[in-house]
């Protein structure tokens, strides 16, 4: 568990946190490389703009307006093109492109407009509470933040929403990563679950552990006050993992 507690520490630390974790909200909901400068030059708009855009967009039955954001930054051409200015003026290009490190981390380099306008790891969770809000309610939202505030910008004026939406937006937020980490999780079970009565053979159990295994284990463990499994496999792993009723996050216990 030390290893692990060296790990979560080093990340709680890392100078691109803030990104990755921004970026990962993006990457969540199909957002790719191919919308790292488009998300940059959505971010450039007029906040009243961009805000126009997403509600012009057109709507996905039961989508929240992340979907929205990526229609219209697939869309738009003239969004890359805006968004490779704003990593010209921030000096951010390599000979005239994007970083090729972002390329292999989209998570970083779809981070990169959320850093850019100074949101940290804290505005994470009023971040996706945006992307949840009601059309009108993110308008009026918005409209407040921008009165007195010399960048109009989406992204300088997201950052003030975010901050003046307090606890209540993050909740929202919050709520909205649960939702859509359980989506997730239950898609993997049920692939899962398909996987196994497609191929009935067990070769697979003799590999190693998988990490998401190992941390997945530590933090039931650390939850359950009970020890970590000593077995390397990854069929142990998983017929541990199943009878703690892991994942407990979403099993009817404690987040795990």
């Amino acid at each position: 568990m030390a290893d692990f507690d060296a790990q979560q520490s080093a990340l709680e630390h890392h100078p691109n946190r803030a990104a990755y974790m921004h970026g990962g909200m993006l990457a969540e909901r199909g957002f790719g490389t191919e919308q790292i400068l488009p998300v940059l030059g959505f971010h450039s708009l007029d906040w009243s703009d961009a805000l126009t855009r997403l509600e012009a967009s057109t709507p996905v039955d039961g989508a929240d307006l992340l979907d929205r954001l990526l229609i219209v930054c697939t869309s738009d051409p003239m969004l890359e093109v805006s968004g490779e200015r704003v990593l010209h003026d921030l000096g951010l290009l390599k000979r005239g492109r994007v970083d090729p490190f972002w390329l292999k981390r989209p998570k970083l380099g779809l981070g990169q407009a959320a850093k850019a306008f100074g949101l940290t790891a804290a505005h994470i969770d009023g971040h996706r509470g945006l992307y949840v809000l009601a059309q009108p309610t993110l308008r009026r939202l918005l409209e407040r933040a921008a009165v007195g505030q010399a960048d109009q910008r989406f992204g300088a004026v997201l950052l003030t929403a975010i901050g003046s939406g307090g606890e209540p937006l993050a909740a929202i937020g919050a709520a909205a990563y649960y939702r859509d980490a359980e989506a997730r999780y239950r898609a993997d079970c049920d692939r899962f679950a398909d996987h196994q009565r497609r191929h009935p053979g067990r070769r697979w159990r003799l590999k190693p552990a998988l990490s998401r295994q190992g941390h997945l284990a530590i933090t039931t463990a650390r939850q359950k006050d009970i020890a970590v499994p000593a077995e390397r496999m990854r069929g142990h792993a998983a017929d541990w993992l199943a009878n703690q009723n892991a994942n407990l996050r979403f099993n009817g216990g404690d987040e795990a």
